[in-house]
C-alpha cells in the first residue's frame, strides 16, 4: 500500500491495486501517480495547477508487510504568474488532413520588466494531459528551434516574425490523422510561467472543397485592372455556410499573413480592411457561391505586388491557392 499525506489528510491512496484520491477536497481532481504500476517501485504524485495554498509538508508512506517506510517532501509554491499572461482560451482547433493548421498563443506582458523570453510547445498525452511525449518547437535567446521533433520536421512553424511582440502562435501543415492530441503553449519571461492547452482534431476528409485554378504569376502594368483567378468545387453534401478570404503573404516561405483584405461570409462581402485597397478590390461574380471566388482590383499601384493567397472554407474542407502578382511600371 502507497500513501501520500498532507498537514494529516490523506491526499492519494494506493491499496489492493487501486487508486483513491477523493480524501482532500483541495487536490480533488488536482492529484494522481506519475506511474501506471506503482508496484514497479514508483509512487510518485504530480499536482497540477499548482497554488500558493499547496505550500506545506507531503508525507509518502509505502506499507507492506512486515515494513514500513516513510520520507518527506516540503513544497513551496511561489506566486510568480503575474508577469506574463496568455490571452487565447483553452480551445479544439479542427482542420482537415492535408491541410495547414493554425495553433493560437497571444500573450501579454503584465509588468514592464520584460526579461529572457522563452516559448515552448509541447505535446501532450496521459488521461489529464499530465505527461510531455515530444517538444514541438523552441524560442529561447532569440533563437528557433523547430527540428526537435522528427515527425514534424519541415512542418512546423512560427507565424509571427516578431515572437517577443506577444504572438507564439504555429503553423503545422501538411497536418495528418497523426498529429491529433494535445498541444501545449508554455511561455516563460522571469519570473513568471504560464500555459495554454489546444486540442488538435483532424478529420479525414479530402476534396470536400477544391480549388481548380492553378498556382501562377499573373503581370500588369501600374494603373490597369488585375484579375486574380480563384474557380472552386464543392461536394453535393457540402450544404453548410461558406467562407472565403483573400489574404495578401510575406516571409522567406509566404508563411506570414501580412493582411486580409476582402472576405466573403454569411453571404456578405467585406471589403472594408485597408484604406489603399477601400473601392479598388471586388469580387468578379454575383454570386460567389456558383463557385468563382476571383477578384479584380482596380488601378493596381507597385506596391501591390505580392504573393496572394484565396482560401475556400466549407464545413470541414478547406482549400488555398496561392497567386503571384508583379506590377511593372
Amino acid at each position: 500500500m502507497g500513501v501520500w499525506g498532507y498537514n494529516r489528510d490523506h491526499v492519494i491512496l494506493y491499496a489492493a491495486d487501486k487508486i483513491y484520491s477523493d480524501f482532500y477536497q483541495d487536490l480533488k481532481g488536482r492529484v494522481h501517480f506519475t506511474s501506471n504500476d506503482v508496484v514497479s517501485g514508483d509512487a510518485s504524485i504530480k499536482i497540477r495547477n499548482v497554488r500558493p495554498a499547496d505550500s506545506g509538508t507531503y508525507q509518502c508512506k509505502v506499507k507492506k508487510a512486515p515494513g514500513v517506510a516513510k520520507t518527506t517532501v516540503q513544497l513551496t509554491v511561489i506566486d510568480i504568474t503575474g508577469s506574463v499572461n496568455i490571452t487565447t482560451p483553452e480551445q479544439t482547433v479542427q482542420e482537415a488532413q492535408g491541410e495547414t493548421v493554425h495553433l493560437p498563443c497571444i500573450f501579454t506582458y503584465v509588468s514592464k520588466d520584460q526579461g529572457p523570453l522563452d516559448v515552448e510547445w509541447l505535446r501532450l498525452s496521459g488521461p489529464n494531459n499530465e505527461a510531455i511525449d515530444h517538444v514541438v518547437i523552441l524560442y529561447s535567446a532569440d533563437k528557433i528551434h523547430d527540428d526537435v521533433y522528427p515527425d514534424l520536421k519541415g512542418r512546423v512553424y512560427f507565424t509571427s516574425n516578431d515572437i517577443r511582440s506577444g504572438d507564439a502562435s504555429i503553423n503545422i501543415t501538411n497536418v495528418r490523422l497523426s498529429d491529433v492530441g494535445t498541444y501545449q503553449c508554455k511561455v516563460k519571461t522571469y519570473p513568471g510561467i504560464v500555459n495554454r492547452n489546444l486540442q488538435l482534431a483532424v478529420t479525414n476528409i479530402l476534396g470536400s472543397v477544391s480549388i481548380t485554378t492553378p498556382e501562377q504569376t499573373i503581370q500588369k502594368a501600374r494603373g490597369e485592372t488585375v484579375h486574380l483567378p480563384c474557380m472552386f468545387t464543392l461536394i453535393p453534401e457540402d450544404r453548410g455556410p461558406l467562407f472565403i478570404d483573400w489574404i495578401q503573404l510575406t516571409g522567406p516561405q509566404n508563411e506570414v499573413v501580412n493582411r486580409m483584405f476582402i472576405v466573403y461570409l454569411a453571404d456578405k462581402v467585406y471589403d472594408n480592411f485597408y484604406q489603399d485597397m477601400k473601392g479598388r478590390v471586388y469580387f468578379t461574380n454575383n454570386d460567389v457561391r456558383s463557385g468563382d471566388a476571383s477578384i479584380n482590383i482596380t488601378n493596381v499601384q507597385l506596391s501591390d505586388a505580392g504573393t496572394y493567397q484565396c482560401g475556400v472554407s466549407h464545413d470541414f474542407g478547406t482549400a488555398q491557392r496561392t497567386i503571384q502578382l508583379t506590377v511593372v511600371g
